[in-house]
């Protein structure tokens, strides 16, 4: 008897790992398929701002289509890197306590400060914010998965009103051009 629970909650302990291990993959999956629609809307927007700048619109189309061959390409090449790295026996991180929306909310944090300083100026808060409010909910007692979503959701936001921004910026400069 005491044999078939010890079974039993073994088998119930591995479908469990088995079904987080896939929420995880969907919520990567998720949040790729985000950045990857949010380069897209903003390469579309770069091709809108160009024809409305007025240039012809086959040399915005084809700038647009070139820089989504651009975006496939790095796509693709870092996909290949991922399955090269994913291969090695011995993998190495920088942070081994920093993990899925913390991690993302890093990668953000170094991204803007190298790329887009003045963006990081204004924004740094908000992303203290995220995280301090993460934080809070975690000590509150709140369920993790709903936690990271909405840190998930939080973050992605704060990449689409960058990304936005410095369009307008863009297009605000452009325009002083003509």
């Amino acid at each position: 008897m005491m044999q078939r629970n010890r079974h039993r909650r073994h088998v119930v302990s591995q479908i469990i790992r088995f079904i987080r291990r896939g929420v995880k993959a969907i919520a990567k999956t998720l949040i790729y398929l985000t950045v990857e629609f949010t380069i897209y809307v903003a390469i579309a927007g770069v091709a809108i701002a160009l024809f409305w700048l007025g240039l012809p619109s086959y040399v915005a189309l084809g700038l647009s289509i070139g820089l989504v061959i651009l975006s496939l390409t790095i796509s693709f090449l870092a996909y290949r890197q991922h399955r090269l790295i994913t291969r090695r026996s011995v993998t190495i991180h920088a942070s081994p306590t920093m993990k899925g929306d913390v991690k993302l909310a890093d990668l953000i944090a170094q991204t803007l400060a190298e790329k887009a300083p003045q963006e990081w100026e204004e924004y740094q808060d908000w992303l203290h914010d995220i995280l301090l409010d993460r934080r809070q909910r975690l000590d509150e007692g709140d369920p993790h998965w709903r936690v990271t979503l909405l840190t998930y959701w939080r973050l992605t936001r704060l990449c689409i009103t960058v990304t936005l921004i410095k369009l307008r910026r863009l297009a605000i400069a452009a325009r002083r051009l003509r």
